[in-house]
């Protein structure tokens, strides 16, 4: 897939709050650099990062999917973090933002497919969430989900893995179970995304900030030079 780096604009509308303006961007980013790290591609992300962050935190609470959005972000080169261009707060507004334009297009569709059918999305990841609280699964020390899950629990996880991979288009999760070696852990994340991607649809779906799923050939700039880490 060819990267592009440019200038993405996202369009905003209606009355933004304070916790807006830190929810949503925050929000945008994680979800970028996940998305970065679960698809595939050709980019010069540094992997031994990524496969750290997949693999060396427990996923037993917030604290680690702060870790692991933090690791993700570190381990993609600077030129491929979003950074703001200009904003403008108005009715409608915008965000331009400065990111590989591939990656902010795929994010868009998902999130537009996500938000055209939110229903039928939350009711698939409150299935999941309520079946692994029910088995006592969400606090369970992931070292030792290796002994402690049953070959039925074990089946069960990756058909979730395998249902909330497609819900979120990344194809199967079998590139994810890779890295982290652990198919509850790869599930936490998955789950973990589809609430980010979910604030994002919400936002869509109000009309306060929506993704451009194609941008104008006019968009593209060329990388910023000195490229670091």
């Amino acid at each position: 897939m060819a990267r592009n780096y440019g200038v993405y604009s996202i369009q905003l509308d209606g009355r933004w709050s304070l916790e807006d303006l830190y929810r949503f961007p925050r929000t945008y980013e994680q979800a970028y650099f996940a998305l970065e790290a679960l698809v595939p591609s050709d980019s010069d992300i540094d992997y031994e990062r990524v496969e750290r962050a997949f693999s060396a935190f427990p996923w037993q609470g917030g604290y680690s999917a702060v870790n692991f959005y933090n690791q993700l972000k570190y381990a993609t080169p600077l030129a491929g973090r979003p950074s703001i261009v200009a904003i403008q707060y108005a009715s409608p507004g915008f965000i331009n933002l400065a990111l590989i334009l591939e990656q902010a297009q795929t994010l868009a569709a998902i999130v537009a497919a996500v938000a055209g059918s939110i229903t039928a999305c939350n009711a698939l990841y409150n299935k999941i969430i309520n079946d692994l609280q029910r088995r006592k699964l969400l606090r369970i020390e992931v070292e030792k989900a290796e002994v402690a899950l049953s070959r039925e629990q074990l089946k069960l996880i990756r058909e979730y893995n395998m249902e909330l991979a497609a819900l979120l288009n990344i194809g199967t999760p079998d590139a994810l179970d890779e890295r982290t070696k652990r198919p509850l852990v790869s599930l936490k994340i998955l789950l973990s995304v589809y609430r980010r991607i979910r604030t994002l649809a919400e936002y869509h779906n109000k009309h306060k900030a929506i993704l451009p799923t194609h941008v104008p050939p006019y968009a593209r700039l060329p990388p910023p030079q000195g490229d670091l880490f």
